[in-house]
């Protein structure tokens, strides 16, 4: 696959490849991408043609029990992430193709909170750790299945930022797969210039995007600079919208 493509098109080459793909959604405390989500939607889509049925969410807390799930309703009484329409829109989308969901957050009852004990780098990586060892399990519930993960911003990521080892590191070394992995916020400026190559990018991208309805991906490999050398990840979601709110 050469050039830019329709986000179905990247979601399907990366089941044509990988038993488990990870993509990511743009979020800052509560303030997120919604295009991000909206995209998800579409990927869930394009998965449930290429014969994938279950979705494992960061943010989904574990049923009672304390098991992974399968989760097949949406409480009412979900807050946060989960209360909002897009992140609602998606995991309905999910469910009435009837998928089941899956929890993979790391319990927080099993990491060390204490600030002296286990600083925030530190905590972090316990933290993503435990998320891949709760991947891991729900993978073994069905070890034949393909498996599609929504995580937030950097945690797919499969290479370590800055000393933090993220989930995505994790996962292959524990799983023994190694995950499609489709980086959405690319083009996403967490804070007033934080990516000032962006809009020289997009304009050099303007007919492209406009033909993909404002939005397009590519295999890393097969991106422009400074996309083709991003760390950690095999494809790219390139946007026009880029706004958190």
């Amino acid at each position: 696959m050469d050039g830019w493509w329709p986000v179905e098109q990247l979601i399907r080459w990366g089941f044509a490849h990988a038993q488990v793909v990870m993509a990511n959604e743009a979020h800052s405390g509560l303030a997120r991408c919604v295009r991000t989500r909206e995209v998800g939607v579409r990927m869930i889509r394009a998965a449930h043609q290429a014969g994938v049925r279950r979705l494992a969410m960061e943010a989904l807390p574990h049923p009672p029990g304390g098991s992974a799930g399968p989760v097949r309703s949406i409480p009412s009484s979900w807050g946060g992430y989960l209360a909002q329409p897009d992140m609602r829109k998606l995991m309905t989308t999910a469910l009435e193709l009837g998928w089941s969901l899956w929890a993979y957050e790391a319990d927080e009852a099993i990491i060390k909170t204490d600030p002296a004990e286990l600083p925030g780098l530190a905590f972090a990586n316990q933290r993503d750790r435990e998320q891949a060892h709760n991947l891991c399990r729900v993978l073994a519930s069905a070890p034949d299945e393909p498996l599609l993960v929504w995580a937030g911003d950097d945690h797919v990521r499969k290479e370590p930022t800055h000393g933090w080892v993220t989930m995505g590191c994790h996962f292959p070394v524990m799983s023994g797969i190694d995950p499609f992995v489709i980086d959405q916020t690319v083009t996403i400026e967490f804070s007033a210039q934080s990516k000032p190559w962006v809009p020289a990018l997009l304009a050099t991208l303007g007919e492209t995007l406009t033909a993909y309805g404002g939005t397009a991906g590519a295999l890393r490999d097969q991106a422009p600079p400074p996309l083709n050398s991003w760390p950690g990840v095999d494809a790219v979601v390139v946007s026009t919208d880029n706004t958190l709110t």
